[in-house]
């Protein structure tokens, strides 16, 4: 299976597999969470302090060999808060189902970091990854100045 070709074909605007021990995992990240900006920390299960501590989240992500970094692009959307909502929602429904489609083709083993926390999975700041460093290591842009905002996730495999 071709899991960039699959990625982009689902609709995806890019995507990279990379090494896991390549992603930089800042532990401090966690006080993201706990500023509580999303409304999720010790709500959700997929979040802080419920999906585990910071060390142990590093801990289970690095287990895993290869991550397929996916990224989608939302275009110039303003301040419309429930906009960005959905395209993060619709990220998480794409990266979903092509790991459904990986397990398919028998890539059994599987840890989703999502764009936001989105129904068991975590997302990539309870992990404490880096998206910056990882943007750059899988070549694409995170931030820029042009109003566009960008998605990531991750499938370790």
């Amino acid at each position: 299976m071709d899991l960039i070709k699959e990625a982009l074909s689902l609709g995806f605007a890019d995507a990279a597999v990379m090494d896991v021990k390549d992603l930089v995992f800042v532990l401090e990240y966690r006080t993201f969470c706990e500023e509580n900006l999303c409304g999720n920390y010790n709500v959700v299960p997929a979040c802080p302090p419920t999906c585990g501590t910071p060390e142990e989240m590093r801990q289970k992500a690095q287990a895993y060999e290869k991550a397929l970094v996916l990224q989608t692009i939302l275009k110039q959307p303003g301040m419309d808060s429930a906009l960005v909502k959905k395209a993060k929602h619709d990220q998480n429904i794409l990266t979903e189902k092509l790991a459904e489609q990986m397990k398919t083709a028998g890539k059994d083993d599987l840890l989703i970091m999502s764009a936001g926390p989105y129904k068991q999975y975590s997302c990539m700041s309870a992990y404490g990854v880096d998206a910056q460093k990882m943007a750059d290591a899988a070549g694409m842009v995170c931030w820029a100045d042009d109003g566009d905002v960008r998605f990531f996730s991750l499938i370790l495999f």
